[in-house]
């Protein structure tokens, strides 16, 4: 995959909406965008698009300040009521600013749809748990990068919002791709298996079952500086992920 720069660069070049629906009073123009709320921070909030067809760069960030907020029944609630994981429809004018995430104009209402399964949160929370441990590897770093080509359980727009979180989170750039991309972008010295600048996480994971999968995660420095989660099993209990690991390793 391409380092997030570069979708910045293309968002430039799409054109036309994202995929949506236009409502409103006849003379007014207003659309709808189905969300997934990936992280919220006060009243403002990191969305990803949820449309089958969504580019993978298809994410936002929303002000919920000026917005009506109702509940799946259409009640009206206040901002506090908006989750990570929940599905959203956001309704506004049609504008979409060209920054990333991208921006949305003249917002009026968020209507909460239903709470879906926060993965990404979760995924945030094993990435900092392998963060620090053993944080000697974390040593001079510039950069995380994320390999999660093995990740079932998000979208691929769910996906470069979280890896753009963990970099605002942690003050960092951040790359995607596989080992082997990265090494081909010269990022990693394939030869001496050493990633100089930064750390290669990476995420496979299972397909969700009875409110539970299993995953592996391993954070990586060089053929001698890495440390794994093996058969980590991950469980929803009231609503809320957990994850219990299997086995550690180190090398």
């Amino acid at each position: 995959m391409k380092r997030l720069i570069i979708m910045i660069l293309a968002l430039l070049l799409i054109v036309g909406l994202p995929a949506c629906s236009g409502t409103g009073a006849p003379g007014e123009s207003t659309v709808t965008l189905t969300a997934k709320i990936i992280y919220k921070d006060g009243s403002s909030f990191l969305a990803a698009n949820m449309a089958e067809d969504a580019n993978s760069a298809d994410i936002y960030r929303i002000n919920a300040d000026n917005a009506e907020v109702t509940d799946p029944s259409g009640n009206k609630a206040e901002s506090s009521a908006l989750k990570a994981g929940m599905l959203v429809d956001i309704l506004y004018n049609g504008t979409v600013q060209e920054s990333f995430p991208m921006g949305l104009g003249g917002i009026k209402s968020i209507r909460i749809r239903e709470q879906g399964d926060d993965i990404a949160g979760l995924y945030i929370s094993v990435i900092h748990d392998l963060y620090e441990v053993d944080p000697g590897l974390n040593d001079q770093i510039q950069r995380l990068a994320f390999n999660l080509s093995g990740v079932s359980n998000l979208t691929a727009t769910e996906k470069t919002a979280l890896v753009y979180q963990l970099g605002n989170l942690y003050g960092l750039e951040t790359l995607q791709g596989t080992f082997d991309e990265l090494c081909e972008q010269g990022y990693i010295d394939k030869n001496n298996l050493y990633f100089e600048t930064g750390l290669l996480f990476t995420i496979k994971d299972s397909a969700i079952k009875d409110g539970k999968f299993t995953f592996d995660a391993e954070k990586w420095r060089g053929g001698t500086g890495a440390y794994f989660y093996n058969n980590c099993t991950a469980r929803k209990a009231d609503g809320v992920w957990t994850y219990t690991v299997g086995s550690e390793a180190i090398s």
